[in-house]
C-alpha cells in the first residue's frame, strides 16, 4: 500500500509539473508573440516619423522637420560644408552652422537674413554674443545694407552661437514660426496636402509670407500653376521645385492638418 501511495503521488506530481510546463510555455508564446507585435509597430512608427526618410509618411508631426531637412536645407546640404568660411559661392543647400556674409549677414539652417535676424537676435543673449543689447542689434543690423557681415565680432559671435547643438532647436522653431503664416493662408484658401504645404513653405522662403501670397493669388491660388511658374523664375528655385518633386510628390500627397 506505501508503494501504491508513492505511486500515486509521484504521478500527481508529475501531471502537475506537465500542467506547469504546458502553462509556462503558453504563456511564453504570448510574450513572444506581443513583443514582437509591439517591436513590429515601433519599428513601423519609427519609420513613418523619420523625416529623413523620403519615403516616410506625412504627418502633421514631422511635416516641419521634413520640409526643412528635404526642400529648405536640401538634406542638410548633402552633409558638406561651404567652400568658404563666409561667402556663399559654391555653397549647396542649408546647414544649422552656416553664417555667410550673404545680405550683410545671412545665418543657419534657414538661412536667416535682413529682418529675419531680429527674431533670431531676440532669441539670443545678445550681450553674451556680441556685447551689444538686443535693441542695438535689431535697429542696427537688420538690414541687406546694414554692413553686419563686415565685422568680427558679428561672425565670431553667431559661429559661436550657431555651433551650440541645444539652438538647433530655437532655429526649427523659428523657421515653423516664420512660415506659419503663409501654410494658413493656403489653407484659407483650399491647400490641403502636405505637397502644397511644402509648396507654401518653399515658395514662402524665398518670396516671404505676403510675397507668397501675391504669387499664389497671380496663379489662381493653384498650388500646381504656382510651383511650375515658381520653379521659372530661377536655377535655385528649379532646385527646389525638384526637392518638393523629391519629398513630396503629387502621387503621394496626403491631406494633414497643421
Amino acid at each position: 500500500m506505501g508503494v501504491n501511495i508513492i505511486y500515486l503521488l509521484g504521478n500527481k506530481i508529475y501531471m502537475m509539473n506537465k500542467k506547469l510546463n504546458i502553462a509556462l510555455t503558453v504563456v511564453s508564446v504570448l510574450f513572444i508573440g506581443v513583443s514582437g507585435t509591439l517591436l513590429f509597430k515601433y519599428i513601423r512608427n519609427k519609420r513613418k516619423s523619420n523625416f529623413k526618410d523620403v519615403n516616410a509618411k506625412t504627418t502633421k508631426d514631422n511635416f516641419w522637420e521634413k520640409v526643412l531637412f528635404g526642400v529648405i536645407s536640401r538634406e542638410y546640404g548633402g552633409g558638406k560644408d561651404c567652400p568658404s568660411n563666409c561667402s556663399s559661392k559654391g555653397c549647396y543647400g542649408k546647414r544649422y552652422t552656416d553664417v555667410l556674409c550673404l545680405d550683410s549677414g545671412t545665418i543657419g539652417i534657414a538661412h536667416f537674413a535682413a529682418g529675419g535676424l531680429g527674431k533670431v537676435y531676440k532669441k539670443m543673449d545678445t550681450e553674451k554674443y556680441f556685447g551689444r543689447s538686443e535693441r542695438d542689434m535689431i535697429n542696427n543690423y537688420t538690414d541687406k545694407k546694414s554692413g553686419a557681415s563686415n565685422n568680427k565680432w558679428w561672425l565670431d559671435g553667431f559661429r559661436k552661437w550657431v555651433s551650440n547643438p541645444k539652438n538647433n532647436k530655437v532655429q526649427d522653431e523659428l523657421f515653423r514660426s516664420s512660415r506659419q503664416s503663409a501654410v494658413n493662408s493656403a489653407k484659407e484658401n483650399g491647400w490641403k496636402t502636405d505637397r502644397e504645404f511644402a509648396i507654401a513653405v518653399g515658395v514662402s522662403n524665398s518670396f516671404g509670407n505676403g510675397g507668397f501670397r501675391g504669387k499664389a493669388s497671380m496663379n489662381d491660388w493653384d498650388a500646381e500653376k504656382t510651383l511650375q511658374w515658381y520653379g521659372s523664375q530661377s536655377a535655385h528655385k528649379k532646385n527646389r521645385e525638384i526637392a518638393i518633386n523629391k519629398w513630396f510628390p503629387k502621387s503621394k500627397a496626403t491631406k494633414i492638418n497643421l
